[in-house]
């Protein structure tokens, strides 16, 4: 087989992640536009952010029998080929007088980006506990956690501009994440090579069931499962009314919205590649354990502002964002390290499934939780999307004892 270019290889995924948290996230800084523009309510935003998630999560399901039978690289440029296709439907879904067809359009256009990519986050996962042995694995899973960076540093920035250069036209960005996709797309096709050790090695025929199987009776990746839908629901509760929040009660005008996303992206470059350096160094579930509890903090601050001064709401959305990746770095190598090579790609995606529909189901949490009178007053009760966000926390670190006791390590 031909040798695998591991920094290559690094790169390759980060972009595909990257183009990927970009076209879920940047739903998130336009989200009062898209409030005003297709004239829905937080409620039904709620479902529009979560459409994404819930399909995503259907699709990974799915991925469970199949994917550990397929080389990865062919299915993740199937996958990804299925995304640019799904973006391009939401850069292109006309607008129309009927405002419920609007939504109902747009709706099915993010519930087709969701059925197609769904499967990526499981495949870039299993693809890196395929190649990167355990001990430099933290630094490897900050690479790609540094993609959600890199989208809050480049890619929503550049996305919100794009929105206001073009007259508040909620299309551009997708349009862009479309175009820039198909590059990557190439030079994965060119750059990875051929991924199926985990077939090769294998003695028994392959049987779809045996890796949810192997799920079901394994305590620690039941319990991996269970963290990994508690961690996504302790922070996208929040994220997803963290725009509206800022705009309609801390009183931030939209325009300033890509300061948040800048600042916090910066925090979390800067600091990741020193936390997978000490998830490597000191242990995983101690690294995480820390970030977790210092999380609260900022996640109650953010959820109970007043109206502040902008700089004070970057340093607590820097705070926050350098935190929330401290907890994903080491929660990603945990859960990797729970699985059977064998059934890794299969565990992985459900996994990904599991993180779709916790992150999904966490926008529609969260507008049933608030409401708001008109689309100019300000949203009620995201203090308690806030509590919930914290509770969910605590309850991931509960479980991660669980986890610990049945690892050696530490």
């Amino acid at each position: 087989m031909k040798p695998i270019n591991e920094k290559l290889l690094l790169f390759i995924l980060a972009a595909i992640q990257f183009t990927n948290i970009v076209d879920f996230m940047i739903m998130m800084p336009m989200g009062d536009i898209l409030k005003k523009s297709l004239q829905i309510g937080p409620g039904a935003y709620g479902w529009l952010v979560s459409s994404y998630g819930l399909a995503a999560g259907v699709t990974s399901f799915l991925g469970v029998f199949y994917l550990d039978n397929l080389d990865r690289k062919k299915a993740l440029l199937g996958a990804y080929l299925g995304f640019m296709l799904g973006t391009l439907s939401s850069a292109i879904v006309p607008t129309t007088d009927n405002v419920d067809l609007n939504y109902y359009l747009f709706i099915g256009t993010r519930v087709f980006t969701g059925v197609t990519g769904g499967l990526l986050g499981g495949l870039v996962m299993s693809i890196i506990a395929d190649v990167i042995p355990l001990e430099r694995r933290g630094r490897a899973m900050a690479t790609i956690t540094i993609a959600f960076s890199l989208a809050s540093i480049v890619g929503m920035p550049l996305s919100l501009g794009l929105v206001d250069a073009f007259d508040q036209n909620w299309h551009v960005p997708f349009y862009v994440v479309s175009g820039l996709s198909l590059p990557i797309w190439i030079l994965a096709f060119k750059g990875i090579p051929a991924m199926n050790a985990h077939m090769q090695n294998r003695t028994e025929v392959y049987n779809r069931l045996d890796t949810l199987k192997a799920t079901i009776s394994n305590v620690g990746q039941r319990n991996a499962l269970l963290f990994t839908v508690m961690l996504v629901l302790g922070q996208f509760t929040v994220i997803s009314f963290l725009t509206p929040y800022n705009i309609n009660n801390v009183g931030l005008a939209q325009n300033d919205v890509k300061y948040i996303y800048l600042v916090g992206g910066i925090s979390t470059v800067i600091s990741g590649f020193f936390i997978g350096k000490f998830v490597d160094k000191y242990g995983r579930f101690r690294v995480f354990t820390i970030f977790a509890f210092l999380s609260m903090i900022p996640i109650f601050i953010a959820t109970n502002l007043g109206e502040v001064p902008l700089w004070l709401v970057l340093v607590n959305a820097g705070f926050f964002f350098m935190v929330i990746s401290g907890r994903m770095i080491p929660a990603n190598t945990i859960i990797s390290a729970v699985v059977n090579p064998k059934y890794r790609a299969g565990f992985m995606s459900l996994n990904s499934s599991a993180q779709s529909l916790a992150s999904g189901s966490s926008a529609a949490i969260a507008g049933m939780i608030i409401s708001q009178a008109d689309e100019h007053s300000p949203l009620e009760h995201y203090n308690i999307v806030g509590y919930v966000a914290i509770g969910a926390t605590l309850i991931s670190l509960l479980i991660l004892r669980r986890i610990k006791s049945l690892s050696k390590e530490n």
